[in-house]
């Protein structure tokens, strides 16, 4: 087919116009933020501000999100409320392909994430541009910013992040790879083991997320309280508001136990199925709802789950849309969550926000979570998994009396409060004087 060489000529320069207007773009944003830089170390070496800037990593929330993630999105949402004197670097990819999208992100207030999108026709190969762009011009901006402090909300910072600010704050969620090996996924094991001890050592705080995880750091990594803030997590309000409202989802069972997590060891979700298993022996009419993915090591538990006499009265939900979990939780007649370990335990908060009795393990976390709401069991014994259900189930009175324990309880766990302690956190990292609590335990 015949092409005008006068519409090549216009093709080329278009191509020629996008690629300088976006190569411009980096260009001005390298200089306003060496030109920030300068400014901000001027301010404070003449004026003595006391402004704080804190460099977040948030490639989690460019995927489907669980707990860690709620916790950064939850945590993030509650810091961008604030008004503290404290900014935020969000960092992702810098530099985004053609049609390629940027993670959501929870506040615009107080934080900033920047992108600079290729656009189509770039004049350059695709491929080796973006190798440049994300292997070279990204980290010097990301440097440049001169963030006083970086923020791992996962254990340890990407490596790629590692210098993006002057002192390290991590978040330790729990310690099930020092505690109990063999109950996690050995490629999350081997990074752990190679990454986190060296992020312990150069981190200036760090925050646990229960009293239980604070206690493990003393014991297996030998960290000095000192250096330790015990922040509980907070419970997102959509749990509250939408639990008061409501609707029945009427493609859930009428009468059903639930499980909530991945399918994998560290959950016990074996301990589940033989408990589930004795109270239907007991008489139990109704079902077991599974909200979970499958998770690592799971040939055994699928191997059991087959041959199980209750198989047929298990529903599997898979992955459940945060939408939808609140009424998940609110027709359940109790969330059964008797892990082996925790470092907090999310779905015990929000099983008692929806007004859902809780069985759990009294180890770890979870009583700390809990408190006077919990039926507290030995995950070690499915007969006591099955009887501390049981007693939800015939007893109407004790029911109701954890139901409004549970919610009153799941009340007290804010995000406002975990986010004034994690930013006096980051004020003391930073080497200012914080005037409020950096610690906040329910």
């Amino acid at each position: 087919m015949w092409r005008s060489p006068f519409g090549v000529r216009s093709a080329f320069m278009v191509s020629i116009r996008s690629t300088a207007r976006f190569l411009g773009h980096v260009g001005r944003d390298l200089l306003g933020t060496f030109r920030a830089r300068i400014r901000r170390t001027y301010d404070w070496v003449v004026y003595g501000t006391d402004e704080v800037v804190v460099g977040v990593d948030v490639f989690p929330f460019a995927e489907t999100m669980t707990g860690v993630g709620w916790y950064e999105w939850n945590l993030l949402a509650a810091l961008d409320r604030r008004d503290d004197g404290l900014r935020y670097n969000l960092y992702a990819h810098t530099f985004l392909a053609p049609g390629e999208q940027p993670p959501p992100i929870p506040g615009t207030r107080k934080m900033r994430l920047r992108t600079h999108q290729v656009p189509d026709g770039f004049l350059f190969p695709l491929g080796f541009s973006m190798w440049v762009l994300r292997r070279l011009v990204e980290p010097l901006l990301c440097i440049l910013d001169g963030n006083d402090v970086l923020f791992a909300a996962n254990f340890f910072p990407p490596r790629r992040q590692r210098f993006f600010g002057r002192r390290l704050v991590v978040t330790v969620h729990d310690l099930a790879f020092a505690v109990e090996p063999e109950m996690v996924a050995p490629e999350t094991l081997s990074e752990l083991q190679s990454q986190f001890p060296d992020a312990l050592r150069r981190s200036e705080r760090i925050i646990a997320v229960s009293a239980a995880t604070a206690g493990d750091l003393v014991e297996h990594f030998g960290v000095a309280p000192g250096r330790i803030h015990t922040i509980h997590e907070g419970l997102d309000p959509h749990f509250f508001q939408v639990a008061e409202q409501v609707q029945r989802d009427d493609s859930l069972p009428d009468d059903y136990l639930l499980y909530v997590s991945t399918i994998e060891p560290r959950k016990n979700f074996l301990g589940v199925l033989r408990a589930f298993a004795l109270m239907a022996e007991w008489g139990y009419e109704g079902k077991l709802v599974v909200a979970g993915r499958w998770g690592w090591r799971t040939e055994s538990i699928k191997a059991e789950w087959e041959a199980s006499p209750v198989r047929n009265r298990i529903v599997h939900l898979d992955y459940v849309a945060r939408d939808r979990m609140a009424s998940v939780y609110s027709q359940a007649r109790a969330l059964l969550f008797p892990s082996w370990i925790e470092g907090f335990g999310l779905p015990i908060l929000e099983s008692m926000a929806c007004g859902t009795p809780v069985v759990t393990s009294g180890r770890s976390a979870m009583p700390e979570v809990a408190g006077p709401a919990g039926v507290y069991v030995d995950p070690e014994s499915a007969h006591g998994i099955a009887t501390g259900a049981a007693s939800l189930i015939e007893d109407a009175d004790h029911h109701a009396r954890l139901q409004a324990l549970g919610r009153d309880r799941a009340r007290r766990f804010s995000w406002d409060g975990a986010a004034t302690a994690t930013a006096n956190v980051f004020r003391r990292a930073a080497g200012q004087r914080a005037d409020g609590p950096d610690e906040y335990r329910v």
